[in-house]
């Protein structure tokens, strides 16, 4: 494998999980706006926050761990990944409930909701077609 390709495809794809995640946060954070109070926005901005930065930290370690590495395992890269999101995660769902006052359900709501995004993601990189 070519490390410059496996960056630029682990970058690709982690734009595409970055748009997949916005289309929805950003979703419900304009629902949040129709139908809420200022706590319940901040809240629901924060619980996006917490969706996306950790997805896009633990992805950019992945790509650039290959770009040192060009002999380096796909399922340590994934595991990599998955430890950098969780523990990532994890911190600022602590730093947020204990120093910052938010509606815990308005958050993690939307960080659900936001973190289905990364299930969006197959859908924008399908090439569509019409059936005739």
């Amino acid at each position: 494998m070519n490390a410059d390709s496996g960056f630029s495809d682990i970058l690709s794809a982690a734009k595409k999980i970055l748009i997949g995640q916005t289309i929805l946060g950003s979703l419900f954070i304009c629902f949040s706006f129709i139908s809420a109070d200022w706590l319940y926005i901040k809240s629901s901005i924060i619980g996006v926050a917490i969706a996306v930065i950790p997805s896009l930290l633990g992805l950019m370690t992945a790509a650039f761990k290959i770009k040192t590495n060009k002999d380096i395992n796909i399922r340590y890269l994934a595991k990599l990944n998955s430890f950098i999101k969780w523990v990532y995660t994890a911190v600022m769902m602590l730093a947020v409930v204990r120093f910052i006052p938010v509606n815990h359900v308005a958050m993690l709501l939307a960080y659900s909701v936001t973190f289905l995004g990364c299930f969006l993601t197959p859908i924008l990189n399908k090439p569509q077609f019409r059936m005739t």
